[in-house]
């Protein structure tokens, strides 16, 4: 007898994620969708990180459990999932971050709803490490604002992509340009179709200290300008003109600050509290968010 298809597969590597993995975990198991598969691969932890993955698989039977004798890091461990997934829509989830109970229902309502969208993700709080929100994270809904600030930030947060599984199953993720680049499979998938967001909070984004992006800043802009001129070169992205001045600008700022600036500005521009709520949606710079998405 032929099996069910789920709504959804969910693919989470994990890798020495004991602290937070088991939060992680039941956030995927309280969603409110629950016709899912939740394959998750433990990627040669060498802390408590299996011992939680049996415990939770011995009592769910959506999950099923892989393990890297060794750490093959991020990409290898995608790619492995990616072939194992049988859902009508495969999902990301990373092992330090939360779902809102509503994530998958509204991701998938969202898709079906909307058949020129290849992949979606959603609004999202920003936590810390004890999982205290400490700002608000937005990103475009509509395709067009999407497809041409992609030039400048990641519109779909990597570890709430949703996307539909015929299509992600004939894609990859890429190690060519850097180790963990979990981005340049947003840039395969445009050529499938258009982007879209939910127009609500569904994610939980924890930002850790001992990460690439909170040590490196400037490391990591110049990593992801290299995946996006790359996606220019070979992926047919041609975002609008504004948006290439906007990351030429972008791009000479980094190269003169510190690192300790560089985050700080980055948070100031994207987290949408307080003062950075105000200078996002200021008469200055208002009118240049609105050209740059023509």
């Amino acid at each position: 007898m032929k099996q069910k298809r789920p709504t959804v597969s969910i693919i989470m590597p994990v890798y020495n994620a004991g602290r937070f993995l088991a939060a992680s975990i039941e956030s995927i198991l309280g969603q409110t969708l629950t016709d899912f598969e939740f394959l998750i691969i433990d990627d040669g932890s060498t802390d408590r990180s299996w011992s939680i993955l049996k415990r939770f698989a011995s009592k769910d039977k959506r999950i099923k459990l892989f393990r890297n004798t060794s750490n093959k890091g991020l990409v290898k461990s995608l790619n492995m999932l990616i072939p194992l997934a049988h859902g009508k829509f495969i999902a990301r989830m990373d092992a330090d971050d939360i779902s809102l109970p509503s994530r998958l229902e509204k991701q998938v309502e969202y898709l079906s709803s909307n058949t020129t969208i290849v992949a979606c993700g959603g609004q999202e709080y920003i936590m810390n490490e004890h999982g205290d929100v400490i700002a608000d994270k937005f990103f475009p809904t509509d395709a067009k604002s999407c497809y041409n600030t992609l030039m400048n930030f990641m519109v779909i947060q990597p570890p709430l992509l949703m996307a539909r599984g015929h299509i992600m199953r004939k894609l990859r993720y890429d190690n060519h340009i850097f180790k963990n680049d979990d981005i340049s499979i947003h840039f395969k998938l445009l050529e499938h179709g258009d982007f879209g967001n939910v127009d609500s909070v569904i994610f939980k984004y924890r930002r850790v200290s001992n990460s690439l992006t909170h040590k490196n800043p400037k490391k990591v802009y110049f990593l992801a300008l290299l995946v996006r001129l790359n996606a220019i070169l070979r992926h047919k992205y041609r975002p609008h003109f504004v948006n290439i001045v906007l990351a030429v600008f972008e791009t000479l700022l980094i190269a003169l600050l510190p690192n300790a600036w560089i985050l700080g500005l980055f948070e100031f521009m994207r987290f949408t509290k307080d003062s950075a709520r105000r200078f996002i949606t200021s008469d200055i710079f208002a009118p240049i968010l609105r050209l740059a998405n023509i």
